[in-house]
């Protein structure tokens, strides 16, 4: 498998059943290389996976059967929209018709049980004002300061006519519509800001009367769903006897007429070791259907509505997400990606035992390609903490056998590493491919281990989680299946905080590769677009006379970056606001200074994380050949887009004479 290969491999994703049943809607992820990024094209299939067909080549998402069936809502930008926009197709095929014309991107589209309505999401357009001044480049708008706000809409099915449902001095984070059509539950928040989401609380929209607040806490709701017959309410919530905690994402249940609150997480006495993901009722309401995180797999269960016993349907060594329930026949479909295979989407009878694939884009994968072999691992760490991690093996695996090794540490913190070998980022395959093993190491701090697990980083964000993933190096090299000599690290995000912390801390590692990592949680804390989690690992806020500030320093690598010698490859995206690029800036510099051997890499017009297909390309590429040249000693040869344009021909083509890189390039 090449680099190419990698980027190029198809997903199936966000299946939604009709309400019969009978019929299935799904996208399916494709690589264009002409058009430089993932292309979204929407499918239709009868729900057992036969006659598949394409609907929409290039784009269409956000797909809602119409109660009948025979038709279908979905969201995209076409010709001349100034937005995204609700478009309305046959079952059968056909052309699609705008329905909606609306000023702003639309989402969420969710129709009305009767069929007249199709509700949707979108921003209330800038004023007249507001036009004018950008219109005249007199646009200095205060920070931070909400110009507009998200609220709820419908469109006639028919006409297409408009009509704002709910909208204020609020943001409408997600809804809900009951089988009236006309009774809504919905989030609200005080803006769009990404801290202010903590602050949402839930509502009910009636058609009479007047909006009527269900929650009142300090903690923020998520997955909102209403029963049928609208007395119940469900939703997941990082809470615990009512109150924020940094706990896993539990179930919960509310009576709407009294407000009362049943957990539905809780399957044995002990504390929970998992946490839930999603979750809707069943056509009757009787039953709730959600995906459960347990360590590094995803389960699909049920439960009683009124509590009880949890019921597994779907386990094994995958993860599933992206759940749907046929509204009247209760069919379930899914998407399932493993170790073996990216995502696909299978379908399941609730009393039916057996799942049925639907979709097989990469039936023939393991025929074109040798993968590697991935398994779970546990050990325990120095102070006795249960640890597991995943450890993808290299081809031809021989026990006994030191391999060089990769420690890769995983986004968040608040996450988990599950079984996949096909992220991009993480190189498995090809790594696999050249003799390298690989080890992910779910440490304190992240999800599905337990409360306690989770609350490892509360205090002092590095008193557990580095030492875990060294105990996990240390676990196979006592194993015999690592090389002492040979050791590199590598992770995003969080990932690449864990990274800028162990070469601080130790030079075993030969090479590194940070990606979007933090070296100095004081500008980090505001500079960053969210801070709500962060100030529970660091007690305070950084700044003011009673603030923690020995905290913030003793866990940034900034104060420690002098022990560095370990090569330290460097990478973010230039448009980044959760972790600045001048994060990494900070880092290459003094590394630089230092004498220490580095590169930075910051991507134009990228956030967070890359979505360019030439980015992610040079991404792979490059922390393939630095890999390689630092831990084995090999040459790679960099693997060229479709289009015969490489971006290690770029790369040679922005070299000054003298062989270094232009300081204009950002590296």
């Amino acid at each position: 498998m090449t680099a190419v290969d990698l980027l190029s491999l198809q997903r199936a994703s966000a299946p939604h059943l009709s309400p019969d049943g009978q019929t299935l809607l799904y996208s399916v992820s494709t690589a264009d290389w002409k058009q430089n990024k993932m292309v979204l094209s929407l499918w239709r299939a009868n729900a057992d996976g036969s006659d598949a067909r394409l609907m929409i080549e290039d784009g269409g998402s956000d797909p809602s059967f119409a109660p009948d069936g025979r038709r279908f809502a979905f969201v995209a930008r076409r010709g001349d929209d100034k937005a995204s926009q609700i478009y309305v197709m046959s079952i059968d095929g056909g052309e699609a018709r705008r329905l909606s014309d609306s000023p702003k991107n639309v989402s969420t589209l969710k129709w009305s049980a009767d069929g007249r309505f199709i509700y949707f999401l979108a921003q209330t357009p800038e004023s007249k004002a507001e036009k004018k001044r950008i219109t005249e480049k007199d646009d200095m708008f205060a920070f931070e300061q909400p110009r507009s706000r998200n609220v709820l809409r419908r469109a006639d099915a028919v006409s297409g006519r408009l009509h704002t449902v709910i909208s204020g001095d609020f943001d409408v984070k997600s809804y809900d519509v009951a089988g009236d059509g006309e009774t809504i539950a919905y989030i609200r928040a005080p803006s769009r800001l990404l801290d202010d989401g903590q602050f949402g609380e839930i509502w009910l929209h009636t058609p009479k009367g007047a909006d009527r607040r269900l929650t009142d806490n300090d903690y923020a709701e998520k997955g909102l769903r209403l029963a049928p017959d609208a007395s119940r309410l469900l939703f997941v919530a990082t809470a615990k006897d009512r109150r924020y905690a940094t706990v896993n994402a539990n179930l919960f249940v509310m009576d709407i007429a009294s407000k009362t609150l049943t957990e539905l997480g809780t399957r044995v006495q002990n504390e929970p070791t998992w946490e839930i993901e999603d979750a809707t009722f069943s056509p009757d309401g009787r039953t709730v259907y959600f995906n459960a995180n347990e360590g590094v797999r995803t389960t699909l269960n049920r439960v009683p509505v009124k509590g009880g016993n949890w019921t597994t349907l779907v386990t094994g060594d995958s993860v599933v997400s992206d759940f749907d329930v046929a509204a009247h026949s209760g069919r379930l479909v899914y998407t399932l990606s493993s170790a073996t295979q990216p995502a696909e989407i299978y379908a399941l009878d609730a009393a039916a035992p057996k799942p049925l694939q639907i979709t097989h884009l990469n039936d023939d994968l393991s025929r074109r390609f040798r993968l590697p072999k991935q398994e779970a691992l546990q050990w325990t760490a120095p102070d006795g903490q249960v640890l597991e991690g995943l450890v993808t093996y290299p081809l031809d695996y021989v026990v006994g056998k030191a391999y060089p090794l990769i420690v890769q540490s995983h986004g968040g913190p608040r996450s988990v590493d599950q079984f996949n070998i096909f992220s991009y980022g993480r190189l498995n395959p090809l790594l696999a491919a050249r003799g390298v093993m690989t080890l992910s190491v779910n440490y304190r701090g992240g999800t599905a281990y337990g409360d306690t697990f989770l609350q490892g980083m509360n205090g002092g964000y590095f008193k557990y989680a580095d030492k875990d993933v060294l105990s996990g190096v240390d676990e196979l090299i006592k194993r015999g299946m690592a090389d002492p000599q040979r050791l590199g690290a590598m992770g995003w995000s969080a990932g690449g905080h864990m990274t800028n912390r162990l070469i601080t801390t130790t030079t075993r590692f030969k090479a590194a590769a940070s990606g979007a990592g933090t070296v100095d949680w004081t500008s980090m804390y505001l500079t960053s677009d969210t801070r709500w989690q962060r100030q529970e690992w660091f007690i305070t806020p950084p700044y003011g006379t009673t603030a923690r500030r020995d905290l913030y320093e003793e866990y940034s690598a900034l104060s420690r970056l002098d022990k560095v010698t370990t090569p330290t490859l460097i990478m973010a995206g230039a448009e980044d606001d959760r972790v600045p690029p001048t994060q990494s800036i900070m880092l290459y510099r003094a590394l630089k200074t230092l004498g220490v051997e580095t590169e930075l890499y910051l991507a134009p017009r990228e956030p967070h994380n890359f979505a360019e297909l030439r980015h992610r390309l040079f991404q792979v590429n490059k922390h393939m050949d630095w890999f390689l040249s630092h831990l084995t000693g090999e040459t790679y040869d960099w693997s060229k887009a479709p289009d015969g344009k490489s971006d290690e021909d770029d790369r040679a083509q922005e070299t000054r004479p003298d062989g270094q890189a232009g300081d204009d390039q950002g590296w």
